[in-house]
């Protein structure tokens, strides 16, 4: 449909490695490039912007990129890209299509009638797997559709997910499934909200994190298997602008290895600007409360978290914006890349579309 070219490049730089956490960091990060796409860019009459997850189809070398648009710019969709990577950097990004996400009648999302967020390519299938903060009714969902976008089915969601009219119990606002991750054996779905359930305590602050679940779902049936819960960090600083808006929470998993998934936490601080956070998290250890409504007042070990790397204001160079998305890319000259991107909100005052790549060593 289109194509961007890089209006820059960067070189490998800004080798850095997080914390420890007690152990040595499993890996070191480099950046080989980044691509920046403008707030308002229309492609074929739609508005692109708002991805809130992509995932790499390595067989045919194309990224699924699903917009956080509510049906407003144009019905809810998502796209395939192709993304110009090689040993120089990032050269480009093509717009290959755009395919409308369909409900189970067929037909398109009426207007803040959806709010796509994760989008996982499911390889078996052929098929894509993507996830709704809230549908019509204002529940979260997990779906399963064709790569034109049409409905398959609905994951099995438990009722305590859903919210109470009075906020007591289910997700906060804008804060449910943010994430998607399908396990290396192919056998089960991963879904993270970004932050507690209502009943499980309270979003994070600047003082403490949120205990986010992560609920695993057999692909086969569509089940719930087990739910395990990852703590967030803090939000990184205070506001300094008006409105005084800031915020952290889970916003991306992606599994790593067979043990391990990369769980991604962006921290937002009006007037500082974004901070991510990228971890690696294992459930093996961390208490299962599937089937519990509430675990509050109860005794609940958390998935193990190791720091892995931070992408600051300024960091690797990047004017780093709101990444909420994060896949495997191709590997360059024998190492693995590892692609992030970011949601522009659709705000032409600041925000963008940023694409930015990084090898793994």
């Amino acid at each position: 449909m289109k194509t961007i070219l890089a209006p820059c490049l960067f070189g490998l730089a800004s080798l850095i490695a997080g914390p420890a956490l007690g152990q040595e960091t499993p890996f070191k990060v480099e950046l080989l490039g980044s691509i920046t796409l403008p707030t308002g860019l229309s492609v074929a009459g739609e508005e692109f912007g708002g991805i809130s997850g992509l995932d790499y189809d390595p067989a045919n070398d194309i990224y699924y990129a699903i917009s956080d648009d509510r049906s407003q710019k144009a019905p809810a969709r998502f796209y395939t890209l192709g993304l110009k990577v090689d040993a120089e950097g990032v050269h480009g990004v093509d717009i290959l299509a755009s395919h409308l996400l369909r409900d189970a009648a067929g037909n398109v999302f009426p207007a803040k009638g959806i709010d796509p967020e994760a989008i996982r390519y499911n390889a078996a299938a052929r098929t894509i797997f993507w996830s709704t903060e809230n549908d019509i009714a204002g529940n979260p969902g997990v779906y399963e559709a064709r790569l034109d976008g049409s409905f398959l089915r609905a994951f099995a969601v438990p009722d305590y997910y859903q919210p109470a009219a009075d906020g007591a119990s289910g997700i906060y606002s804008n804060l449910a499934f943010e994430s998607l991750a399908i396990s290396a054996d192919g056998a089960t779905l991963l879904a993270g909200t970004e932050n507690a359930l209502a009943q499980d305590g309270d979003k994070a602050t600047l003082e403490a994190g949120s205990p986010s679940r992560i609920i695993s779902f057999d692909i086969a049936s569509g089940q719930p298997t087990a739910e395990h819960v990852y703590e967030t960090g803090p939000i990184h600083t205070k506001a300094t602008a008006e409105p005084p808006y800031n915020d952290n929470g889970l916003s991306e998993l992606m599994v790593f290895d067979d043990t391990h998934l990369l769980a991604v936490e962006r921290s937002f601080a009006a007037g500082p600007g974004n901070e991510i956070n990228v971890y690696l998290t294992d459930l093996s250890a961390a208490t299962d409360i599937n089937g519990k409504p509430s675990i509050k007042d109860e005794t609940v070990e958390p998935a193990a978290k190791q720091h892995v790397f931070k992408i600051g204001e300024g960091d690797f160079g990047l004017d780093i914006d709101n990444i909420e998305s994060v896949t495997f890319g191709p590997q360059v000259d024998g190492k693995r890349t590892l692609v992030i991107a970011s949601d522009n909100n659709f705000n032409p005052n600041g925000q963008f579309t940023q694409f930015v790549v990084f090898t793994l060593n």
